[in-house]
């Protein structure tokens, strides 16, 4: 049997390019129908992928175009299984990008040469791209070309690349006359007849990749274009060789109804078994057939063959085909971005040296690219006390139709002491309820099985989220405001004893914790690196497996909850500034001045920043430059923002939820609340969010029309929301999951 390798190297001919912007090409990789891939070496001896567009495409505008979206697409994508852009120029003629390099076969090179993967691997590949994929959707986008070809398989676990066809979810057909934007086989039913393509698409395509892993043939066969194309939409998947303990959850990827097929958390459930994707690879995961050859750690020799071929990759062309495209040009980026597949990054292990005083612009940096990370999750301000006994809503147990509006009234169903409800739970039943010995104010944070919550008596809760089970607690030396983060096996969680700390997320174990001078808030992570603020008025960069110091930024007041988009963090401080500061070093890159305390998370999208002020304002900024958008007054800054298809939902001082356009700020609707407005969430087209006077609403994200409403005991915080379920923390102590679909 062939044994697997990495991808293979052929030399430089006549007519490749030995140098591109600030890298130098080493052997060429593999050619596409868009581009030529080349091994590339960065000033630093760093191994990276270089993807060029044929010369022959470059005035193509659907080809440029299709490129400028899988640069912003992977940009926006964080996460350690999906090998995101670091660098790219699409100003160049012609236009060029730079990924992480991964050492090891594709999926699809690696079942041709080695034949099928065992079940145990094909699960631990199955969770790495349930994860990646998860990322890809908390962007906001749908990658929409899952395959085979599309996945790579290195020694610490596959990466998801390619996202030149990905989409926002909202966003118009990047096909043209002739196109067929996507892979047979691989293409869901929806996505071959034209109709609306969900998340769910990618959820089809996963079902045939790990078909095809566990089998070596994808689940409609092989044959014509218009053969494959035909069975599958018309035909049942063909899963007769798969194994009995996958194929129940690859027939329901493969249904042909979207509503049907599982969605990402219960896929990663069902393949885990709880344990955390990052823990499922360890040295072996692949088979002994898999294992590489050597990778040329330094740049290749590069033999003259004929005239030397001219350096390309430097030289801006006008852009006049994007003039018009939903995805603004991203500008020429010269630093590397953080992202989790980009682990080799060597970090400045001493802070930057710092002038006194800081001017409102600090420096001029390029654009953050077009597509940046979706909606951050901001920890909400403690909400007003609601009343202390429960507020029933109807007087028969089920839905009650509020017929004068046209819209649902949850009404609170008892579970029965905390037990878990049945599976087809109405909305508006209680799941479980976990009593916490202080008040959840920040947003809960699920992660596989678990829901992960702090409250203000100092102890983070883990508990499950079938039922509610604690499985572990941990108590801090101070309150917890904060909202716990999640990532790769690891729990980061600020206390008000002045600690980041670092939990293992099965056992609770306290894997690290960093001492600051004052209350820590949310931290943010990616690139390897956890970032905080601190009521010590600095900003830190600390290593996210070790803990260990990296670099801090200098503010003139409390630093708050941090956001992370590309290579900046973006951070409010109560000084009355926004600063973006340069995630490798800490250097400030420019400040925004309001009249008043930035307080909470900043959200970044589409080359935006949006934050609010205590001086009432929502403001967007240019990302890059720090100049201003537009200003929104009237909204509440412990009350969004939240981002989701073009839109900024943010809360109001006059107990009203608002729909702002994200281009302009101009309101697109207003929903009135009953009670003070909590940060919002949106999920699959509804913003969930919680009010001081006991209730959870749910409205539609389109429309502001309202979809549901549920009486809790007493105050409602931050809401998560995950598999039609709504966690959140009420002023009765308690950590509620509640059905709302």
């Amino acid at each position: 049997m062939a044994r697997g390798r990495e991808p293979a190297l052929e030399a430089l001919g006549p007519n490749d390019p030995t140098t591109v912007g600030n890298y130098q090409l080493a052997a060429v990789l593999g050619s596409g129908g868009m581009g030529r891939v080349y091994l590339a070496f960065s000033p630093s001896g760093r191994r990276v992928a270089i993807k060029i567009i044929r010369p022959d495409l470059v005035q193509q505008r659907h080809i440029r175009l299709r490129f400028a979206r899988e640069v912003a697409a992977s940009r926006a994508v964080n996460g350690f299984f999906a090998a995101g852009v670091i660098d790219a120029d699409l100003e160049a003629n012609p236009p060029w990008l730079a990924t992480a390099f991964i050492p090891g076969p594709s999926l699809n090179a690696a079942v041709r040469d080695a034949g099928s993967l065992p079940v145990a691997s094909v699960r631990a590949l199955g969770a790495a791209l349930a994860e990646a994929l998860s990322a890809v959707h908390s962007a906001g986008l749908i990658h929409r070309d899952l395959k085979p070809a599309n996945v790579l398989l290195a020694p610490d676990g596959p990466r998801l690349i390619d996202f030149g066809i990905s989409a926002l979810e909202d966003s118009g057909s990047l096909t043209h006359a002739g196109a067929v934007m996507g892979s047979p086989g691989y293409m869901s039913p929806e996505q071959i007849n034209g109709e609306t393509v969900t998340t769910s698409t990618d959820i089809f395509a996963f079902g045939a990749v790990l078909t095809f892993a566990v089998t070596g043939t994808g689940p409609f066969g092989v044959g014509s274009l218009p053969s494959m194309l035909y069975r599958s939409v018309h035909n049942p998947p063909d899963l007769t060789k798969v194994p009995d303990e996958l194929r129940p959850l690859l027939a329901r990827c493969l249904d042909k109804d979207p509503a049907r097929r599982p969605d990402l958390n219960t896929i990663l459930r069902e393949l885990t078994g709880g344990r955390p994707a990052a823990d499922m690879f360890p040295p072996g995961w692949l088979p002994a057939a898999l294992s590489k050859t050597p990778i040329p750690t330094g740049p290749m020799p590069i033999q003259p063959v004929g005239p030397t071929p001219t350096p390309i990759g430097t030289t801006p062309v006008p852009m006049p085909w994007l003039e018009d495209s939903p995805v603004p040009v991203a500008a020429r980026e010269s630093r590397r971005t953080p992202n989790e597949a980009t682990r080799e990054l060597t970090i400045p292990s001493t802070p930057p040296v710092r002038t006194s005083g800081l001017p409102t612009q600090l420096a001029s940096v390029p654009s953050v690219p077009s597509l940046g990370r979706t909606t951050p999750e901001p920890a909400a301000e403690p909400a007003r006390q609601g009343p202390s006994r429960r507020l029933l809503l109807g007087g028969a147990i089920g839905v009650v139709a509020a017929a004068a509006a046209g819209t649902t009234a949850w009404r609170l169903l008892d579970d029965g002491g905390g037990q878990p409800a049945a599976a087809a739970s109405p909305p508006g039943t209680v799941r479980w309820r976990l009593s916490t010995t202080g008040t959840v104010l920040g947003r809960p944070r699920i992660a596989g099985h678990l829901v992960y919550a702090g409250s203000n008596d100092g102890t983070l809760y883990a508990a499950q989220i079938s039922s509610g089970k604690q499985v572990w607690k941990f108590t801090t030396g101070g309150a917890i405001g904060s909202t716990p983060l999640a990532l790769g096996g690891i729990v980061y969680l600020g206390g008000d004893d002045g600690y980041l700390y670092a939990f293992d997320a099965a056992t609770g174990r306290t894997r690290w914790k960093y001492h600051t001078d004052g209350i820590v808030h949310s931290p943010v992570a990616g690139g390897g690196l956890a970032y905080v603020g601190s009521a010590d008025a600095h900003l830190y960069a600390l290593d996210a497996t070790s803990g260990a110091f990296r670099w801090k930024f200098s503010a003139q007041n409390d630093t708050h909850s941090p956001a992370l988009a590309g290579e900046t963090v973006y951070v409010g401080s109560s000084d009355t500034n926004l600063y973006a500061v340069d995630a490798f070093s800490g250097n400030p890159r420019w400040a925004f001045p309001t009249k008043g305390a930035v307080s909470g998370q900043p959200a970044v999208l589409g080359g935006i920043v949006y934050f609010g002020s205590t001086d009432g304002s929502l403001y967007a900024a240019d990302a890059g430059s720090g100049k201003q958008v537009w200003q929104f007054d009237g909204a509440s800054v412990g009350a969004g923002p939240a981002l989701a298809n073009g839109t900024v939902y943010v809360g109001g001082a006059e107990r009203s939820l608002y729909a702002l356009n994200a281009t302009t700020g101009k309101k697109v609707w207003t929903f009135p609340a009953s009670g003070d407005v909590g940060a919002p969430v949106v999920v699959d087209g509804t913003v969930y969010f919680g009010t001081g006077d006991a209730n959870l609403y749910a409205v539609d994200a389109a429309t502001g029309a309202q979809r549901g409403k549920f009486a809790a005991a007493s105050g409602v915080h931050s809401v998560a929301v995950a598999d039609g379920t709504a966690y959140f923390g009420t002023d009765d102590n308690n950590l509620n999951a509640v059905s709302v679909r």
